[in-house]
């Protein structure tokens, strides 16, 4: 989420055109083109994978945090409706280390987080310094997504 302290503010030009090239590339396509893609990754372009996802909301209890070291986030919904949460690191505890193959380590819930409605065809940009939580029930009703994650890579 483009939040946090101006001194972990990281993008560059590289990772910014990576970033406009994705959200071009979807903007390009209608809805459905985008679900008829196959569920799974693409690449697009030098450093942007797309992740594309269909899954069931869940209850926050149930719901990860997760950050990443080497690329960005973009979480992009194709249709649907969730509750995505984000906070700075901050001194929330990891349940797991670092796992430099998957590229993601999980955290405990932090005691302070902010959150946004993600809907048909809106998007949330996650830094690394973002611990990040999807998935969210709407309303208290599990909900059918489909959505894809945008992996910008940093270098």
């Amino acid at each position: 989420m483009e939040f946090g302290l101006s001194k972990n503010h990281v993008r560059n030009e590289k990772v910014q055109a990576r970033i406009q090239l994705a959200l071009d590339w979807l903007d390009s396509r209608t809805t459905e083109e985008l679900l008829a893609e196959p569920i799974g990754a693409k690449t697009i372009a030098e450093g942007v994978e797309l992740r594309f996802q269909e899954y069931d909301t869940r209850d926050y209890d149930s719901m990860d945090y997760e950050t990443h070291r080497d690329h960005i986030d973009i979480h992009y919904m194709i249709t649907g409706a969730e509750w995505v949460r984000w906070s700075d690191i901050g001194d929330t505890a990891p349940t797991d280390e670092y796992d430099p193959k998957e590229e993601i380590q999980h955290f405990k819930h932090p005691e302070f987080h902010s959150k946004a409605l993600l809907t048909d065809r809106h998007y949330a940009i996650f830094d690394p310094s973002d611990l990040h939580a999807a998935h969210g029930i709407v309303d208290g009703k599990v909900g059918h997504n489909h959505k894809l994650c945008v992996k910008i890579a940093l270098a």
